[in-house]
C-alpha cells in the first residue's frame, strides 16, 4: 500500500502565504489610494471587471489602474476588509491559481453618504517573474448596503424550492 500524499506541500504552503498577502496588500493599498502600488500588483495584460456600475470589464494593467482610480477618487476614505479565501491551483500548470476572497468594502463619499458593500473576488492569479499577480478579478456582490442605484454582477443564488 502506498502511503497517502500530504494534502498541501510546502511549495503550495508558501505560495498560499504569499497570495494572502497579495490578497491583503491590495486592500491596504486601495484604501491608502496608493493606485500605482495597486496596479503593480495585477499582469501587464489583466482583466477586470468590476461590474456594469463600477467600470465594467476593462483590460491591461494601464486602464485597470486608470479605472480604479477614477473610482476611487469618488471617496474620502475606504476599508476594505478581507473575509474567507479559497486557492486552487491549476494541476496542469502549477503557475496558475484560481481563487475565491470575500470582502467587505466600506466607503465614504466626499459628501459623508456612507455605504457598504459585502463582494466576492474572484481571481485568476499566475507566476509574473518570481511573484504571484493578478491577471484576471471578477467582482461579485452578495449584498449591498444604502447604494441601491449602481448595478452590480450579483452573486448567483438558487431560490429555495417551494
Amino acid at each position: 500500500m502506498s502511503p497517502v500524499p500530504p494534502p498541501h506541500d510546502a511549495a503550495r504552503t508558501a505560495d498560499r502565504a504569499v497570495i494572502a498577502d497579495l490578497m491583503a496588500e491590495y486592500c491596504e493599498r486601495v484604501d491608502e489610494y496608493d493606485i500605482d502600488a495597486v496596479a503593480a500588483l495585477f499582469t501587464a495584460d489583466c482583466v477586470t471587471d468590476y461590474g456594469p456600475g463600477r467600470g465594467g470589464r476593462v483590460t491591461g494593467r494601464s486602464a485597470v489602474r486608470d479605472r480604479i482610480a477614477a473610482g476611487q477618487a469618488a471617496f474620502r476614505r475606504t476599508h476594505h476588509q478581507l473575509g474567507q479565501s479559497r486557492i486552487a491551483f491549476d494541476p496542469q500548470d502549477p503557475g496558475r491559481a484560481r481563487g475565491t476572497t470575500y470582502v467587505t468594502a466600506t466607503h465614504e463619499e466626499w459628501d459623508g453618504r456612507v455605504w457598504r458593500a459585502h463582494l466576492r473576488y474572484v481571481d485568476v492569479l499566475c507566476r509574473d517573474g518570481d511573484r504571484w499577480a493578478l491577471a484576471e478579478r471578477r467582482v461579485e456582490a452578495a449584498l449591498v448596503e444604502n447604494r441601491p442605484e449602481i448595478d452590480w454582477v450579483w452573486v448567483r443564488r438558487r431560490p429555495p424550492e417551494r
